[in-house]
C-alpha cells in the first residue's frame, strides 16, 4: 500500500505548502539530485500562477523530509511567471530501499509523475535513482494482450479496471511465460510471478476469458464456471472445441506479451 510520508516543514500536498526562503544555490533543472551533508536533495522548478506542484508519495517509511520554495532574493511577491526552486531534502531513518513517485502536476505546464528508487544505507545515508517518467498527458496507444501456445496465436482484449491495467503494465517491461496446469475441466490455471490487484466480482465466464484468481494466479478458460473472479481480457470469438484444440488436456505453456497500436 502506498504511505504519504508527513513532511518535516509546511505541506507537499500545494507548493504552496513549502517554506519560502531566499536561493542560496544556482538555479536547479527539474529532477536535479544534489547531496548535502544534512540531507539529499531533489530540486525541480516552478513558478507563480499555475506551475507545478508536486506531491511525494513512499511505498515505505524509511526516509523523512521537507520541501522549501526557494526564490531568488527574500522578500518575494507572488508575481505571476515568476521562477523558484522546489527543493526537497530526505533524510534516512531506517535502512532499507523503497520505491517513490514524486507527482507532479499543473493546469498549463503538463502533468508527470517521476518514478525513483530510495536506498539508506547502514549510516542513514540516502541515494536516490530515478527510473523514469510518466507523462500523464500522452495520449495512450490501445494495447492488445497476446497469448500464444503451441504454435498458435491468440488476441484478447483487455479489460477496462485496474486489474487488467496492472496486468498490461508488467507484461509491457516484460513478456511472461507460464507453465498452466488443467483444473477441473473448465481452465487452465498458471502462478504469475507477482501479484496483482483484484476486483473481484461474480461472473460467469465464457471460452476465451483471462481471469486472475487470488491476486497470483491467471486462469485461461475455456468453458464456462460461475465465481467471485477479476477478468482480465477475452479472447474475441474462441470456442471451447478451439481451445482444447491448442491446449490438450494437460499441462501446457503459454506466453503473455503485449502489442500496441494506434
Amino acid at each position: 500500500m502506498k504511505i504519504l510520508i508527513p513532511v518535516l516543514v509546511g505541506a507537499v500536498m500545494a507548493i504552496t505548502g513549502c517554506v519560502s526562503q531566499a536561493k542560496k544555490m544556482g538555479g536547479g533543472t527539474n529532477d536535479e539530485n544534489d547531496t548535502k551533508q544534512d540531507g539529499t536533495q531533489l530540486v525541480f522548478s516552478s513558478f507563480d500562477g499555475g506551475g507545478p506542484a508536486y506531491n511525494v508519495v513512499l511505498d515505505s517509511d524509511i526516509v523523512s523530509y521537507e520541501c522549501k520554495s526557494v526564490y531568488a532574493k527574500d522578500g518575494h511577491e507572488i508575481i505571476e511567471g515568476a521562477s523558484y526552486d522546489v527543493v526537497y531534502t530526505f533524510k534516512g531513518l531506517k535502512a532499507g530501499e523503497s520505491g517513490m513517485t514524486i507527482e507532479e502536476r499543473s493546469p498549463i505546464a503538463g502533468n508527470f509523475d517521476h518514478i525513483y528508487k530510495v536506498k539508506v544505507d547502514e549510516g542513514m545515508n540516502v541515494s536516490i535513482e530515478k527510473q523514469k517518467t510518466k507523462d500523464l498527458d500522452a495520449p495512450k496507444p490501445t494495447a492488445m494482450l497476446v497469448i500464444k501456445a503451441n504454435g498458435r496465436v491468440f488476441y484478447a482484449v483487455p479489460e477496462d479496471n485496474p486489474s487488467a491495467e496492472a496486468f498490461i503494465e508488467k507484461l509491457s517491461e516484460e513478456p511472461l511465460e507460464l507453465n498452466m496446469s488443467d483444473y477441473s475441466n473448465f481452465e487452465k490455471v498458471g502462478q504469475l510471478p507477482w501479484s496483482l490487484p483484484q476486483n473481484n466480482e461474480s461472473i460467469t465466464t465464457s471460452p476465451g476469458d483471462i481471469v486472475l484468481y487470488n491476486g497470483d494466479k491467471i486462469t485461461l478458460y475455456y468453458d464456462e464456471n460461475t465465481w467471485e473472479l477479476t477478468r482480465l481480457a477475452r479472447i474475441g470469438q474462441a470456442t471451447k472445441e478451439e481451445l482444447l484444440e491448442v491446449l490438450g488436456k494437460g499441462d501446457v505453456t503459454v506466453g503473455f506479451e503485449v502489442e500496441y497500436g494506434e
